[in-house]
């Protein structure tokens, strides 16, 4: 009761009104759903579906109707029309052929009934049951959306994340893409299947597909996709064509009064309103069309600048979560692009910074540090790449914002490139001239980033220093809130020689295990100092986080002989009196970096520093303090204690329990992996100083 007094007294006058009318809404949703208000008749289908047909249709006209229209329909396309489909079908050929007979197993996989769902296997019941977890088999209840609790992090529980997984239906676009390349009827019939499969069992507004707005969004988007490779020869009834155009309505009915505005204002209600302004642009027949047009634009307009400091990273502090966003925010402005309206000049600055961002965050191996949550999802899910490459977004931004440094780091037109853009796009991208930037060090003083590097090659060195708050709009005070950014103020990550060495300690899932739903979050988990074993800020349950540290202002300095970048903070939760915590990071531009480290307070702490690195076999020094590594690859390096005599050190390994030595990779994903633990019992003030030489790399060596 006193944290949800806390929540209250913490939300402003508009947030408690929009909160209110929200609740108000959802009872009277609820009654009208129990009354049978939303099973609507044929007659007032044909008003909803088609409110822009100059002669009224008879009620046994609508399906066939539908269908006949759907077959010759050329415009709006959802960005892409048939024909441009087409000619992307031919050029698919030539420049991914090497992927098609992935394409076609995947789409063999589905038609088979075997997926893929966040990494676990899982195949599919006939029929399908949609409510069951394919992971623990946990079955979920039939109730009305605004019932269902599907929060389970403070005691462990069902993950509603699998069952939601199986409902967004993204595996049905490499099916509809396998349909559209092979023109084997059999992959649209599948596609068909699912989908009407879902509709049947998942009545407007009720059960667990139902409970979230994102879900809602994130299935718009897999139906659209899949629809217009399928068309416009679907090889289905009129009357399942008609069901599943109906369901797109339903879908563009909830997004519409039910957008995450103060639930969930970041990367969720920019995905919900993408999916209702192309809901709305793709069905200009429906009656609400315009009004969805409209609503999920004015979200996107207002909404976008929230998500991204002026220097372009993101609020949310996940590097996931900030490509998550920027892919939605793509997808709004390239179809706003081909309904040929306008685009904010200051909208598309601010998606161009974020495209930097993440330039500047890619590594050789073209992945990103894993910082904050994840959940593995994909805004624009054509291809697969690799979990924590996001290029195919660069290949976006190169021909969007005719940048060559971002076709430079891109390394090659994407895939979702060509869907998205078609051969014009192509044919833009091809005129490029790529250009690496022109610079190997960039601070984002607002986000608190500073990267270094020594090059955009491969095999280059790559460190992102992590000096920024945990996320924008949480308090410092008890109010606890929500957020995707972890307990990690001056954390780093280093890749030598293009591959993770020192690595972020990652995260794992949300609410399948509370103890290393805990773990993974906490300071403990990433590459920095703690003080009596105290995080930066008070954590609770369902990713909320209180009284939260203030990282003091980040100072640089960049030179032709070394990088220097340093950052502070005085806020380990429950250290009183304050203790402040300065941490500078020096590179010599060659093969070495020295870590310094300054404790400022009195009294005698406890103090541990950590070192989480990529999987490799690490041991102690015999002659020094500090830890030899080798990768898999081969490459040697030590990790050195310079200063500190006092300190004892460990390499944790092996052990049982969430602090035995992990690393998170993805959303249900860990791996072993070793951890250096520096620590001991200290007078402060107290300074350490660690170095971090690389020593070999097979990569070098072999030229």
């Amino acid at each position: 009761m006193k944290i949800k007094l806390r929540k209250l007294f913490g939300m402003s006058a508009g947030e408690i009104a929009f909160r209110l009318k929200h609740k108000v809404s959802l009872l009277q949703e609820r009654a009208q759903f129990r009354s049978g208000k939303f099973t609507w008749d044929k007659a007032a289908w044909s008003k909803r579906l088609c409110c822009d047909v100059e002669a009224p249709l008879e009620v046994g006209q609508l399906s066939e109707w539908w269908q006949n229209h759907m077959h010759t329909r050329d415009e709006p396309a959802m960005l892409l029309s048939p024909d441009e489909l087409s000619e992307c079908c031919d050029l698919y050929q030539q420049l991914f052929s090497a992927r098609r007979g992935d394409l076609i197993a995947a789409g063999d996989a589905v038609c088979e009934g075997h997926l893929s769902l966040l990494g676990k296997e899982v195949s599919l019941d006939d029929p399908i049951d949609w409510h069951r977890d394919p992971r623990t088999g946990h079955q979920w209840g039939a109730e009305f959306h605004g019932d269902i609790e599907f929060a389970f992090c403070q005691t462990g529980g069902d993950d509603v994340k699998y069952v939601w997984e199986l409902g967004r239906q993204e595996y049905l676009i490499d099916c509809a893409k396998a349909y559209r390349l092979t023109g084997e009827a059999r992959y649209a019939d599948r596609v068909a299947q699912i989908a009407l499969s879902w509709i049947e069992s998942n009545p407007y507004l009720e059960g667990v597909h139902w409970a979230s707005a994102l879900e809602v969004a994130v299935r718009s988007l897999s139906w659209l996709w899949s629809y217009q490779f399928c068309r416009p020869e679907f090889p289905i009834s009129a009357d399942a064509h008609l069901a599943w155009i109906q369901s797109f309505y339903q879908h563009g009915a909830y997004l519409h009064r039910h957008l995450s505005y103060y639930f969930s204002p970041n990367n969720h209600l920019i995905g919900e309103a993408t999916a209702l302004y192309l809901l709305g642009c793709f069905f200009p027949e429906f009656d609400e069309s315009a009004a969805w047009r409209e609503h999920g634009w004015s979200v996107v307009s207002e909404y976008h600048q929230r998500q991204y400091y002026a220097d372009g990273g993101s609020t949310e502090q996940a590097t996931f979560y900030h490509n998550y966003c920027l892919g939605f925010l793509l997808l709004a402005v390239l179809t706003r692009q081909r309904q040929k309206n306008p685009v904010p000049e200051e909208m598309l600055a601010c998606i161009e910074r974020a495209l930097q961002f993440t330039m500047w965050m890619t590594r050789s191996d073209g992945t990103v540090p894993r910082i904050g949550d994840v959940d593995n999802a994909r805004s624009i899910a054509f291809e697969n790449p690799p979990l924590w490459d996001f290029r195919n977004l660069l290949s976006l931004g190169a021909v969007l914002f005719r940048r060559g440094d971002m076709k430079q780091v891109a390394g090659g037109f994407s895939e979702d490139a060509l869907w998205l853009l078609g051969r014009e796009g192509h044919q833009q991208y091809c005129a490029l001239e790529a250009r690496a930037p022109r610079e190997n060090s960039r601070a984002f003083p607002q986000s608190g980033y500073y990267v270094m590097r020594t090059g955009w090659r491969e095999a280059e060195h790559h460190l992102a220093f992590d000096c920024g708050p945990i996320a924008a709009g949480l308090h410092a005070d008890a109010v606890p809130s929500s957020a995707h950014g972890h307990s990690d103020l001056l954390s780093f990550t280093l890749a030598a020689h293009g591959k993770p060495l020192i690595v972020d300690g990652g995260f794992y899932t949300y609410d399948e295990d509370p103890l290393w739903h805990r773990y993974f979050r906490e300071a403990s988990a990433h590459n920095t100092l703690l003080v009596d074993g105290a995080s930066h800020a008070n954590f609770h349950p369902s990713n909320a986080w209180s009284s939260v540290a203030t990282p003091e202002s980040m100072q640089w300095h960049s030179t032709s002989l070394f990088e220097y970048v340093e950052s502070g903070h005085a806020g380990f939760f429950g250290v009183v009196p304050a203790v402040r915590h300065r941490r500078a990071l020096f590179w010599d531009l060659a093969d070495k970096w020295v870590i310094l480290d300054r404790l400022e307070g009195e009294g005698v702490h406890d103090v541990e520093v950590f070192f989480h690195f990529a999987p490799c076999e690490a041991t102690l020094l015999g002659d020094r303090q500090g830890v030899a590594i080798k990768t898999a690859q081969g490459a040697l390096a030590e990790l050195v204690l310079l200063e500190g005599a006092d300190c004892q050190i460990e390499i944790i390994a092996g052990r049982s329990g969430p602090e035995g030595g992990w690393i998170g990779t993805g959303y249900g994903y860990r791996q072993r992996a070793p951890v250096a633990r520096f620590f001991g019992r200290f007078q402060l003030p107290v300074a350490f100083s660690f170095a971090i030489e690389s020593l070999h790399s097979p990569s070098t060596e072999n030229g």
